[in-house]
């Protein structure tokens, strides 16, 4: 990892290195919550929240029923509702673990990817992911309306495992560390039960999808960036200084074990 944080000495100042939670992981927990009190404050004088074990819930307030994802209503022409779930959320509860799983997860993944390309790697993983309930609802015919950043949280959760597989941690309540690795097994594992639970109102799908479209792009970025940099070399000719180190990041997410630029 000592050539990640040679780039990120080129790329970023200091502060923002040493910092826990950064820039962009800070906005768009700010951004959640706030949407999720609009919620509020929209539905309770309509009526349209009610008080449930996992906390203030609004599930049937004109807020969801706008910009709340329905595979029916996206078919329809509501083009943004992909865009808008991932802000909503339908309880307290709901939304603090979304944002803890960001919190943990979210710094490392935006170092290595930078604020403006996290944000839109943010929003890429949770609008593709939730597009995958048009395959439960094809195969079971279920009605879903989606909420939640579960969907994007999952994709940063395997950009995170990927960049840095063998990380240790305390998951709770398991007795002992486990790896990124193995986290990302034991979170497939609890959705697949889940799934298999009659009557859930979890959108299974919609994690999934968030994890395949991380897995997706985190290796399809070291290509793309390959790319970009064999065509600036035709267009400029000298090798620019920064294009071992950009390759030097690439490599992480690789998993390559050759010899990195210094």
């Amino acid at each position: 990892m000592n050539d990640y944080y040679q780039y990120e000495q080129y790329q970023r100042p200091q502060y923002v290195r040493s910092a826990r939670i950064t820039w962009g992981v800070q906005r768009l927990i700010l951004l959640n919550t706030l949407v999720f009190a609009g919620q509020l404050l929209v539905d309770i004088p309509l009526g349209g929240f009610s008080l449930h074990g996992t906390g203030l819930l609004p599930p049937g307030g004109i807020v969801n029923q706008l910009f709340a994802f329905q595979p029916s209503a996206f078919a329809a022409g509501a083009l943004w509702k992909p865009f808008t779930y991932m802000f909503l959320h339908g309880g307290l509860m709901h939304l603090f673990l979304n944002m803890l799983w960001l919190f943990f997860f979210g710094p490392d993944v935006e170092r290595a990817l930078g604020t403006r390309q996290f944000i839109r790697f943010y929003v890429l993983c949770g609008a593709v992911a939730v597009l995958a309930t048009f395959v439960t609802r094809a195969l079971f015919g279920h009605a879903v309306s989606v909420t939640g950043a579960s969907g994007a949280v999952m994709g940063i959760m395997v950009a995170f495992a990927m960049a840095n597989p063998e990380r240790e941690f305390f998951l709770f309540p398991f007795p002992f560390r486990v790896n990124a690795r193995a986290l990302v097994i034991i979170v497939v594992g609890m959705n697949v039960l889940t799934a298999l639970q009659p009557g859930g109102n979890t959108s299974v799908a919609t994690h999934f999808g968030g994890m395949l479209v991380g897995y997706g792009y985190m290796k399809a970025m070291p290509r793309f960036r390959r790319w970009q940099l064999s065509m600036r070399r035709r267009q400029s000719g000298p090798r620019d200084p920064m294009d071992a180190a950009r390759e030097a990041v690439d490599n992480i997410f690789e998993f390559e074990e050759k010899k990195r630029p210094r």
